[in-house]
Order: structure tokens, then C-alpha cells, then sequence
């Protein structure tokens, strides 16, 4: 039988006698006013596939009733990721692995429709998020300098896509030494906070390029390969030092200027390790500020998963899953400031995180122990940031069906709404999470095989 036959078929008998059209919310939360398509209160948009084609939906509530895919939706190139500027536009950027990456925009139109907008090409991406106008991806890699024995600099390439007139904007900032300590970094995940743009920075150890120029920074020669090693995102060459020599460091760099041409105060803590969330080569941000500008810098600890081998040493980190802050308009840490994760809840490593209202969080927690390749990460918490508690989320799909939740969540009303598949037979379906509770409840139901994201526009004038 055709696999999109069966597919629609198993959609059909799950879905008799209901509307497979979105529908209208009766219960609204608290202080908050239901929104209406074409008054310019926003329309939700929830980004769905099948059989490897992307669809962009459009819904009036969250809470209840189902959308389809069928006949339905606007059909899209597929996405790495969706983000959101504003309520203004989607943006889709596609990862294209280790070549240069692609997108597009979206809006709602005055005739509260979807259509594509404006069109983008740029360097790779390995983190993302928005800069005033612009949405801005970054990643590191060779610059155009190089060194009397041919090795290259390296630097952070960051793209500037502007959401108003298309245009793409792409610079190359070195990134050599940039901590201080002959290493090179990258960036991980932005937050716009207190009139500043923050960032978390990660150390990846000392290039060709950075082991000939400071020779000083190296903490020991054995770390430095002798031999080129590894694959994919873990390829190394040979007169390099791999992986950082202070995998129990977090780095946060914060920014007062338009772009990264600015010297950014630079702040440091060697009570976790380093802010980001992993899979392969793409970094996930873990740094989010709280509604009252209080930055809270969460670490997965993966320093820890780094080993030697008998043709390379390497530095091993011991922290485990942490959190740290840095309260609104200081240029430090919190020193009276620190949450061992791994002591609260089920006592899990941290894997992503995302702010939901005031100084609340959802954590999507290992379940297995801690790895890079972000298996087993079924479980959601909410930490509290003042309180210092974490509470996992009851009410989600058991961990034995429950087979992946969408990239990016939404947050609004003080709820937060996470897209959750299965595989008992179930569509993808919406649970809006209650931060006070931490309760889940099913809401929209999206008939369609996976869900990325959800969020809403507003439709244009």
C-alpha cells in the first residue's frame, strides 16, 4: 500500500466525525482576549510535515479543535529552522550541513493568508536568533587570513538577514584569543535584554592557526594532535588542540553596539560549564532573561562527555547540569547565585531550555544520562529561577510513546505550548504547559506526521 495512502487513511479513521478545521477557543485564559484572523490581533501558525513536505498552517486557538495539512496549508521548502521575528515574520533557515545555508520569509497577508515574502542565501548555520531588524545565524570557520605556514585564522561568520527589505548582510569577525586564553569560539543562542545583546561563548580549543600564534595558551603539549583525527563535526587536524582546555568555564559576552564589530564585556564563571545545548555541530541556546531582565545561564555540563584517547589527550570537565546568573544591568555573576540541576526533580542533565513567563523555564531533561546526540530527552521540567526549584511536567504522553517534541516552543498568556508526537497511532498535538502547576494539557490536535514549531502573525496593512 502507498505509504501516503496509509497514512491518510490511519488519519481519516482516527479523525471521523470530527472537523479537521481549526476552531474557535471557549476558554480563554485569564486577562487575556481571544485573538480574531484580519484584525490584526495575530494568527497562529504552526509549521507541519508529511512525507518529507512542509506545510504552514494557520489556527485560531491552541487550546482545542484540530488543523490539517489535506488540502490545507501553504506548502514550503523544508526547515532546519522556523523563527519568528516579532509577530511580523516567519522565518525558515535550512542547516545544508557544512555547506551554505538557505531561506525564506513568510507573512500573513491582509487577507489573513500566508505567502512567502523574501528569499536568502548565506554562510552555515550552527546557532541563530534576532538583532533589532534582522534575524542573525553564526558560525565559526576560516577567515582570509593566514598565517607564514598556510594556517588560517579563524573567525565567527555571522549572517544579517533583514526582515524589512531582504537584504543579507554577511561578516567575518576573528575569533582568535577571543576569551584571553589562545582560543578560539564560538557563539551560542542571543538574547536581547537591558538595551544589550547578549550571548553565550564557547571555546573550542586552539587552531594551526591560533597554537603558532600563542604558543604561551597551550597548557600542555600533549593536547596538541599530532595526527589529523575524527569525522564530521569531530574532524581535527593535525598542530591543533581539538577541544578546550576549560570545559568547566561558562562565558558570556555582552554587546552595547549594532553588531559584533564592538569589544563586548566579557563575563566568566568557573561554577558551571559552558552555556549551550548540543547535537553534533549545531549549538543550542541555554542563556534566556527572565521578564525582569535577570539573565539566567543555564549549563548541560558537557564537558564531561569529553575523553582521551591513546593518540590524544584531552581536558575532561567534571561539573555537572547548572544554572548561574546575571541579574539585569550588571557585568558579572551572581556569586550568591548557583543551582546544581542534577540535585532537583528526577535528578536528570539538562538538555534545552526556554524561558515560558517571569522568572519560569522549561528544561527538556535527559532521562538516560547525559549524551550529545539528543536521544532520550523525553522529559520536561520547569525550573523557577528565585525559588530554585524544578518540577517535572505530569500529564505528557508516557515516555514509551512519546517520540519527539517540536524545536522551538510557544509561549504566551504565561503558558507554554510544546508540540509532542508519538507513536501509538496518535497525530502530532499541542500541550500547553501550566509553569505554576507544571501540569500539560492536550490542546490542538495538527493531523500531520511531525510538528517543528508553532508561534503567531500578525497580518500585514
Amino acid at each position: 500500500m502507498n505509504r501516503k495512502f496509509l497514512f491518510w487513511s490511519v488519519v481519516m479513521a482516527c479523525c471521523a466525525g470530527s472537523v479537521l478545521t481549526s476552531c474557535s477557543d471557549d476558554t480563554v485564559p485569564e486577562n487575556s482576549t481571544p485573538d480574531a484572523p484580519g484584525t490584526g490581533a495575530g494568527t497562529y501558525v504552526v509549521a507541519a510535515t508529511v512525507d518529507g513536505v512542509n506545510y504552514l498552517l494557520t489556527a485560531e486557538s491552541l487550546d482545542e479543535g484540530s488543523v490539517t495539512v489535506k488540502n490545507n496549508g501553504l506548502e514550503t521548502e523544508t526547515g532546519t529552522y522556523w523563527v519568528f521575528h516579532n509577530n511580523d515574520y516567519l522565518f525558515r533557515l535550512v542547516y545544508n550541513k557544512g555547506g551554505d545555508g538557505t531561506g525564506s520569509s513568510y507573512i500573513l497577508n491582509s487577507n489573513n493568508k500566508l505567502e512567502e515574502h523574501l528569499s536568502y542565501a548565506f554562510k552555515r548555520i550552527t546557532t541563530y536568533g534576532t538583532w533589532g531588524d534582522n534575524v542573525i545565524t553564526a558560525s565559526t570557520g576560516d577567515t582570509d587570513r593566514t598565517d607564514a605556514g598556510g594556517y588560517a585564522e579563524q573567525g565567527i561568520l555571522v549572517n544579517y538577514l533583514n526582515s524589512l527589505d531582504g537584504t543579507t548582510s554577511t561578516k567575518t569577525y576573528p575569533c582568535e584569543n577571543y576569551l584571553g586564553n589562545g582560543e578560539y569560539v564560538t557563539f551560542s543562542g542571543f538574547v536581547q535584554a537591558n538595551g544589550k545583546l547578549y550571548t553565550s561563548v564557547i571555546p573550542m580549543g586552539m587552531s594551526q592557526y591560533g597554537v603558532k600564534a600563542f604558543p604561551d595558551k597551550v597548557t600542555d603539549p600533549q593536547l596538541v594532535a599530532t595526527v589529523a583525527g575524527g569525522s564530521g563535526s569531530g574532524a581535527y587536524k593535525e598542530g591543533s588542540i581539538p577541544s578546550t582546555q576549560y570545559p568547566d568555564h561558562a562565558y558570556v559576552a555582552i554587546y552595547s553596539g549594532n553588531d559584533f564589530s564592538s569589544t563586548p564585556t566579557i563575563v566568566a564563571t568557573d561554577k558551571i560549564g559552558f552555556a549551550s545545548g548540543r547535537m553534533r555541530s549545531q549549538y543550542y541556546q541555554t542563556i534566556w532573561a527572565a521578564d525582569n531582565g535577570d539573565l539566567y545561564v543555564f549549563s548541560p555540563g558537557y564537558g564531561r562527555l569529553t575523553t582521551s584517547s591513546d593518540d590524544l589527550k584531552r581536558v575532561q570537565g567534571t561539573l555537572p547540569s547548572g544554572v548561574m546568573r546575571i541579574k539585569a544591568g550588571e557585568t558579572s555573576f551572581d556569586d550568591t547565585y548557583y543551582v546544581n540541576l542534577e540535585e532537583l526533580g528526577n535528578k536528570h542533565p539538562m538538555y534545552k531550555c526556554w524561558h515560558i513567563t517571569e522568572d519560569y523555564f522549561l528544561l527538556q531533561m535527559y532521562t538516560r544520562g547525559l549524551q550529545s546526540k539528543g536521544e532520550y530527552t523525553t522529559e520536561l521540567a520547569v525550573f523557577k529561577g528565585e525559588d530554585r526549584t524544578l518540577k517535572p511536567v505530569t500529564g505528557l504522553p508516557s515516555e514509551d510513546v512519546l517520540s519527539a517534541y517540536g524545536n522551538i516552543p510557544y509561549n504566551e498568556n504565561g503558558y507554554i505550548y510544546m508540540p509532542v508526537s508519538t507513536t501509538d497511532g496518535s497525530t502530532p498535538a499541542l500541550y500547553k504547559i501550566d509553569p505554576r502547576t507544571a501540569t500539560a494539557t492536550k490542546g490542538l490536535t495538527i493531523i500531520a506526521e511531525s510538528v517543528s514549531t508553532v508561534g503567531k502573525l500578525t497580518s500585514q496593512k
